[in-house]
């Protein structure tokens, strides 16, 4: 078998005709003559996908709107459609922001609204200093009537959750940065308060003193540095027997309880968009009047059979004490100067004592003491009359 080696020379020849021709040019153009055309028609090009992408966008979210409120029943709305940025009215639970959708109804629609899954941010702790502690006495206040009024038959986990909302919008540019001043935000309407207990007459009854105190210990642990991190950022809540017009424009974070938490989308809804700090002090709300008693005037109870009986009377008139008046001491009389000091005698020396009678000196010590005579000297006589021995004898004593 042979091999057919009679191939053509340009085996990848480019076909004739147009094509040929308009290849030929472009390889013969430069590059730089090339690349602002190419940067032309691609700029062209990615306006063009950003604009039908824009497009198709709210025509989906116009057809699923129309979808979901065609399956259910029907629903007085009076809002503005769900396209554009939204307003702080918006962020309400007023009766004129909330779908007119039974519980059940309301139910099916929170359940269609899905989760985010994008990992949520813990906040970050927050301590109020008791230094100044009429204005900690009221942000606990203020918290606790929150927590007991919102969430007051929750777990203590969905109880934090609330107090972590009120935390966060403290810390959020979009609202105020104090504690009171976040929750009782819009008091003064009838509707389109912040926290719905505010503006519809709940804090007219009084509230169940064990409730009330489970209440304010979760309010002072979220002061002193507790955090709720399973809402992360939210800054919104509902109970799910409601459906806000505002919960599909949010991020679906968590459902504690009876509670759907959302936060904001975008950068607002981000970590470092939290950063506003406490202003140390608190509004005066008088709508706390209701459920607290005022700091000045709170009594510690005291049991009187723990007092004991006062045994002596104690005078608790002040003592008067008149000042003393001291007299001046009387100037010292001038002292002659003091006569100059006499050298003293000399010791006189202690008297010698003589023995009257001497004692007798011993006849050697005579000799000793007597000088030697000379030679041929005549012999001297003794008391006896007897001689003595010349030079060089001895004497001898005579009994």
């Amino acid at each position: 078998m042979s091999l057919d080696t009679n191939l053509p020379d340009e085996p990848f020849a480019r076909p004739s005709g147009p094509l040929t021709a308009f290849l030929n040019r472009l390889s013969g153009l430069r590059y730089q003559d090339l690349a602002p055309s190419l940067l032309a028609w691609f700029g062209c090009a990615l306006i063009v996908v950003a604009a039908v992408t824009l497009v198709l966008t709210q025509r989906l979210a116009q057809i699923q709107q129309q979808t979901r409120s065609d399956a259910g029943p029907a629903v007085h709305n009076t809002r503005a459609p769900l396209s554009g940025p939204l307003t702080p009215d918006e962020f309400t639970l007023a009766p004129d922001a909330v779908r007119q959708l039974d519980a059940l109804s309301s139910q099916i629609f929170n359940d269609s609204i899905p989760f985010s899954d994008l990992p949520i941010q813990p906040a970050r702790p927050f301590i109020m200093s008791p230094t100044d502690i009429v204005q900690y006495s009221r942000a606990v206040d203020c918290m606790t009537a929150a927590i007991y009024y919102e969430a007051g038959n929750e777990t203590p986990q969905g109880q934090a959750a609330v107090a972590q909302v009120v935390l966060n919008r403290m810390r959020h540019p979009a609202y105020p940065n104090t504690i009171c001043g976040v929750i009782f935000q819009g008091q003064e309407r009838s509707t389109g308060c912040q926290f719905s207990f505010t503006c519809d007459g709940a804090m007219n009854r009084p509230p169940n003193p064990e409730s009330w105190a489970r209440a304010k210990a979760v309010a002072t642990a979220a002061l002193n540095g507790s955090v709720a991190a399973e809402v992360g950022m939210a800054t919104h809540y509902h109970a799910d027997y409601v459906s806000p017009y505002w919960a599909e424009r949010l991020v679906k974070l968590r459902k504690i309880g009876v509670h759907i938490f959302y936060r904001w989308t975008g950068a607002w809804g981000q970590r470092f968009s939290f950063t506003r700090q406490h202003t140390g002090e608190e509004p005066v709300i008088a709508k706390m009047a209701l459920v607290t008693t005022p700091l000045d005037a709170l009594e510690v109870p005291v049991d009187p059979n723990l007092v004991p009986e006062p045994q002596i009377e104690v005078d608790t008139t002040p003592l008067i004490v008149a000042p003393v008046q001291h007299a001046p001491l009387p100037e010292p009389e001038p002292q002659a100067p003091p006569p100059p000091t006499q050298a003293a005698p000399p010791p006189t020396p202690a008297p010698t004592t003589t023995n009257p009678w001497p004692r007798r000196p011993s006849n050697a010590s005579v000799a000793a003491a007597s000088p030697s005579r000379a030679a041929g000297s005549p012999p001297t006589k003794t008391r006896r009359g007897r001689a003595t021995a010349g030079q060089g004898s001895v004497r001898r004593a005579v009994v």
